[in-house]
């Protein structure tokens, strides 16, 4: 979507808190379809399996941190895309003993300690919605005291190139599991 059409379509999407969203238990398999759609991860040996990463990089967050979840909702009423995320150290926190490259980026999550997971629907892509939910998240994150943001993804991501386009640089990668991760960060005092 281009031109004076996705501009107009840009501005009817709302940006809000997931909090402030009435019918949120409705919205959730909207939420899901646009989570596994997004994934790198596509097929999965059982539901059981299916299940338990979906509550590793998504549903934790609606469970545990659900002020700090973002919608973006369509002139339709239909989810566009989403941010979840926290504002605390993962690397301190025991919800996330479960991810190790916490521990191994230790001293940059201390600089850096709000993360953030965002997706948006392919339809919604190009409009700019997914960097609306950043600033909407970094502008909570901000007025709560945290002083940076990251996100860990895969080098060859293709969201390495949306985060730089969204002021996060790489201040830090590893290997793991036979991939580069990189530590992508961005300051926010």
């Amino acid at each position: 979507m281009t031109g004076t059409g996705s501009n107009e379509l840009r501005e009817q999407v709302a940006i809000l808190r997931w909090l402030d969203v009435a019918n949120r238990d409705a919205l959730m398999p909207e939420i899901d379809a646009i989570f596994f759609e997004a994934s790198g991860t596509k097929s999965f040996a059982s539901d059981a399996e299916r299940d338990a990463f979906r509550t590793r990089w998504l549903g934790r967050y609606f469970q545990h941190f659900p002020q700090w979840a973002y919608l973006a909702l369509g002139p339709d009423a239909r989810v566009a895309g989403y941010l979840v995320g926290s504002v605390d150290d993962p690397a301190k926190d025991p919800l996330f003993a479960d991810i190790a490259y916490f521990k191994d980026f230790a001293g940059l999550t201390a600089r850096y300690p709000a993360q953030l997971h965002v997706n948006l629907a392919p339809d919604w892509r190009g409009l700019s919605l997914g960097a609306r939910l950043v600033e909407a998240f970094a502008a909570d994150a901000t007025r709560a005291g945290a002083l940076g943001v990251h996100v860990v993804t895969s080098r060859a991501s293709r969201n390495v190139g949306f985060y730089a386009a969204n002021g996060f640089h790489e201040a830090g990668a590893l290997a793991a599991n036979n991939r580069d991760l990189v530590f992508l960060a961005r300051r926010l005092d």
